[in-house]
């Protein structure tokens, strides 16, 4: 914005007193007037430069980026929940069966991350323990916890129960950020869809859910076709998904050309990392939030996208409680246009 509030107010106030030879009292009616009016007119030409903002998808944020994105048949990528295994410990056997319901909700020491009881479970009688599955709350890498940090249940009556998560909880991811969604409408205007190329056939695959990226390999035998190779987060594809993608893309394919939807090749990856930890942390749940790093970043590989040392290194150092690291026999590593580098063998270590 062009000027602050103390700046119009600054300017009004002066202006008052060039045309009145009165200076305005801080608390008299003109004065408390002229305050009023310099919000108002402070906040108008914010909203003047937010509706600038939201003009191009180059500066828009939030829902406008959204719309912008539906406008090239693209949508942002919404994160996962984490999930795990709970296990839930009695103080003294029963002598009745007792039922932990769906929907139960349990949550960190601090209280700060609840998690849900996706599956109603049983203490049978005579027994003390049991294990449910629960997921985040919400999504989010926040909710990739470590083991033994889910240790209270909220919404059941649990005298005399004990609780914790006895892995890890994995799989969360957060939202696809404006700036990364952004760079993909940039690539829909670099890569324009005419109907019949290959931005046009990636553009529908990846519209179906469980599609987190695709590639198109135009056909070698110089007929009017191709193969789409598609892949899921960090994994392949499961059937009825191919045959979501495959009944999308006879639908729309030019007349003529001759589709196939098949997954991609899978390359594995195997990791091997020394970590330094800082002072004051604990090295087991520093080493354990590496992996989920780890895993994560492998996770949002797409389909012929390789494997960059620099880029893990980064999520290593954004790793909370990591000082420094060392990668054991790795290096960069390339992928044909067909094929998902999914992580392999995953070792850390402490230097």
């Amino acid at each position: 914005m062009a000027y602050s509030y103390d700046e119009i107010l600054e300017r009004m106030e002066n202006k008052y007193f060039e045309l009145t030879g009165h200076e305005a009292e801080e608390c008299g009616d003109i004065g408390i007037r002229l305050k009023l009016l310099a919000g108002e007119l402070y906040s108008l030409g914010s909203n003047f430069d937010w509706l600038k903002r939201q003009l191009l998808f180059t500066t828009a944020t939030g829902e406008q980026l959204d719309m912008y994105a539906m406008q090239r048949g693209i949508k942002r990528i919404r994160g996962n929940k984490s999930s795990g295994e709970l296990f839930i410990v009695l103080d003294t056997a029963l002598d009745y069966e007792m039922e932990i319901p769906e929907g139960t909700v349990c949550t960190t020491a601090d209280g700060g991350l609840n998690f849900i009881i996706d599956k109603a479970t049983k203490v049978t009688k005579g027994s003390v323990r049991t294990i449910c599955h629960a997921c985040a709350e919400h999504t989010g890498k926040k909710y990739n916890v470590a083991k033994n940090t889910i240790t209270t249940m909220v919404t059941y009556f649990s005298a005399g129960m004990y609780i914790e998560n006895g892995t890890a909880f994995t799989g969360g991811t957060d939202d696809e950020t404006d700036e990364e969604l952004r760079k993909r409408i940039e690539a829909t205007y670099r890569n324009i869809s005419n109907g019949a190329n290959a931005a046009y056939y990636r553009r529908l695959a990846e519209s179906v859910d469980g599609v987190q990226s695709s590639a198109v390999v135009e056909s070698s035998t110089g007929e009017e076709g191709a193969t789409i190779y598609v892949a899921g987060r960090g994994a392949v594809c499961s059937g009825s998904c191919i045959s979501k993608v495959y009944k999308i893309i006879e639908e729309g394919r030019c007349i003529g050309h001759k589709i196939r939807v098949v997954n991609a090749g899978t390359a594995l990856y195997n990791v091997d990392v020394g970590i330094s930890v800082k002072s004051g942390y604990d090295s087991q749940e520093v080493m354990e939030n590496v992996r989920n790093s780890i895993i994560n970043y492998f996770n949002a590989l797409n389909v012929g996208q390789g494997v960059i040392l620099a880029e893990i290194g980064c999520a290593l150092m954004n790793t909370d409680g990591v000082e420094n690291y060392v990668f054991n026999n790795m290096q960069d590593k390339s992928a044909a246009e067909s094929v998902l580098i999914i992580i392999g063998n995953l070792t850390v270590n402490t230097m």
